[in-house]
Formats: structure tokens, C-alpha cells, sequence
């Protein structure tokens, strides 16, 4: 075998020891450089944010970050996606434990509340540099914003069809609900005076509201 035929069967360092990272370390070290990736994008602003400065972070190396992704743009882009994925999982867990609709509208409000609180940082990120995103990626995120919106709006529908609620139009209110709950975080930040806690009350009382309960 000659020297560049060898070259071209071997993957980069970064794609080949990432394939031989166990998954679970794999999802976590993911996960840690998203934590810091998004303090660093939330304190400097993404444009500013350098990848040296995250590794600096991180005690690490950039080499070890290209491990992971392949770009600055990728991890914005994995930043701005966590938020909707996990209010999305948020929503399949409701629907595995609770069967009434009314039951299931509340409940979803009230997580996807908890999370927007939780996820302050990443959310703010993604409002804030959403310009930032590669064409590819904001759509993709765009589909997802979507998704989330027609879940909250069948909910509605549900709940119309057994009574619990009249509205006219469920998919345009999910809208409005959805731009209600994304206010959370202009109304909340860490240390505020209002607790995280009368916040998200606040916010489920008034998405409430607009469907005529509360």
C-alpha cells in the first residue's frame, strides 16, 4: 500500500478518535462545550466569542473542539436547536402521562415555561443571533419553531373538541401562545427580583387567559 493510498483510508484525528469515544462521553463532553459555548456567546455576543476564548474556557485545546464540531457556526447551531428540541421532548412526555387535554395543555405550558427559564441563556442566543445561523440551519430550527406550534395547537383543537375550551382558531392562537412564552425571557434572568418560580406562574396564567381558563 502506498503512503497516499494509506492517507486517504485514514480519517482526520478529530473524525476518527470521535468515533472511538465511547457515545456517552461523546453526548456529555458535547454537552459541556455547549454549556460553556453559550455562557461565552451570552457574555460576548457570537461575533466577538472566539473559538480560543471557549477553549480557553474549557482548559482545552481547539483541536478538541473541532472534535465535536466542525465550526463556531456549528455550535451556535447546536445552541439555538437545544432549546426546541427539548421543549418538543417536553411535549412527548406530557403525552405519555396525561390523557385528559385540558390536562395536557396545562401541563405542556407549564414545562415548556420551566424549560424557557432553565434554558435562559441558549434562548436569548438564539433570538439574539439567530442571523447568525448558516441558511441551512435556521431553517432547519425554523421547521422545528414550526412543529412546536402546530403540537400546541392540536392540543387546543383537543381540548375545543371536548368542551374544555372555545377558541376559533386554535393554530392562530398557538401562535400567539408561543410569542407569550418566548417573552419569558425579557421578563426573567438569573438573579432578577421576580423568582423563576411567580414568573413562570405569571406566564401559564396568561397563556391560559387567551384560551379563555385561568
Amino acid at each position: 500500500m502506498t503512503k497516499s493510498s494509506a492517507a486517504a483510508r485514514t480519517p482526520p484525528v478529530s473524525e476518527q478518535s470521535a468515533r472511538e469515544i465511547k457515545p456517552g462521553v461523546v453526548a456529555f463532553k458535547r454537552a459541556r462545550i455547549l454549556e460553556e459555548a453559550s455562557a461565552l456567546f451570552y457574555e460576548k455576543g457570537y461575533e466577538l466569542a472566539t473559538l480560543e476564548m471557549l477553549a480557553d474556557r474549557l482548559s482545552a485545546t481547539k483541536p478538541f473542539l473541532y472534535t465535536y464540531f466542525k465550526s463556531k457556526s456549528a455550535i451556535l447551531s447546536a445552541i439555538c436547536e437545544a432549546g426546541v428540541q427539548e421543549l418538543l421532548a417536553a411535549l412527548d412526555r406530557i403525552e405519555e402521562i396525561e390523557r385528559q387535554p385540558i390536562e395536557q395543555l396545562k401541563a405542556s405550558l407549564r414545562e415548556v415555561a420551566e424549560i424557557i427559564v432553565k434554558r435562559h441563556e441558549y434562548l436569548v442566543i438564539y433570538q439574539r443571533e439567530m442571523m447568525n445561523l448558516d441558511r441551512t440551519d435556521a431553517q432547519r430550527i425554523l421547521r422545528l419553531r414550526h412543529e412546536f406550534d402546530l403540537r400546541i395547537g392540536k392540543l387546543i383543537e383537543d381540548c375545543v373538541r371536548d368542551g374544555s375550551v372555545s377558541v376559533d382558531n386554535a393554530a392562530a392562537m398557538s401562535v400567539w401562545i408561543g410569542g407569550l412564552l418566548s417573552w419569558i425571557i425579557h421578563c426573567y434572568r438569573p438573579g432578577s427580583k421576580r423568582s423563576a418560580e411567580t414568573v413562570v406562574d405569571q406566564a401559564v396564567e396568561a397563556c391560559l387567559r387567551l384560551v379563555g381558563l385561568a
